[in-house]
């Protein structure tokens, strides 16, 4: 991949996150035929669901750093960090709940609750490391239910070829 079809998916990216925070009821395919160079940055739906699993996972590391600089206790750290990026990410985290099942992305949401365990002090050797990561993030997900994530209005399409006919509009 050359750096600017790199550029161009990170960009495609932006625009649909930014479509899928403001409709968290939108699906894979709907999200990649409401910005017109989705189909050709992410061939398959597939595709999409990586990119938003490794976008969510990196803004959850991120957040967890953040939060262990602080003086949070270990146990409490993952389910703030995941809170938070839910709040970041309204509209990935609602496409990855939508695809939890999706056997493409059995290992990484498996990669995922041994971090949220491991960051809240389980050792990496436990033979449960799963299942404790799985209970921090039913954790999170009743905090969140507590204070949910507002709805954002509609916005108009981000891809460029929305973006050119305003501008021709104009």
């Amino acid at each position: 991949m050359t750096w600017d079809a790199y550029n161009r998916r990170k960009d495609t990216l932006r625009d649909m996150l930014a479509i899928a925070d403001r409709r968290r009821d939108i699906t894979l395919t709907e999200l990649l035929d409401t910005v017109d160079p989705a189909r050709a940055a992410f061939p398959t739906e597939t595709e999409l669901l990586f990119e938003l699993q490794m976008t969510w996972f990196q803004r959850l590391s991120g957040q967890m750093e953040r939060l262990l600089d602080g003086t949070e206790s270990p146990e409490v750290v993952p389910v703030q960090a995941w809170v938070d990026t839910a709040f970041e990410l309204p509209g990935a985290r609602a496409l990855l709940d939508a695809h939890l099942d999706a056997p493409a992305l059995r290992k990484a949401f498996a990669k995922e609750m041994a971090y949220l365990a491991t960051s809240a002090g389980v050792p990496t050797y436990d033979l449960d490391l799963t299942a404790h990561g799985r209970r921090i993030q039913d954790s999170a997900r009743e905090s969140l239910a507590e204070s949910p994530v507002p709805e954002l209005p509609d916005a108009q399409p981000l891809g460029l070829m929305a973006r050119l006919r305003s501008v021709i509009a104009a």
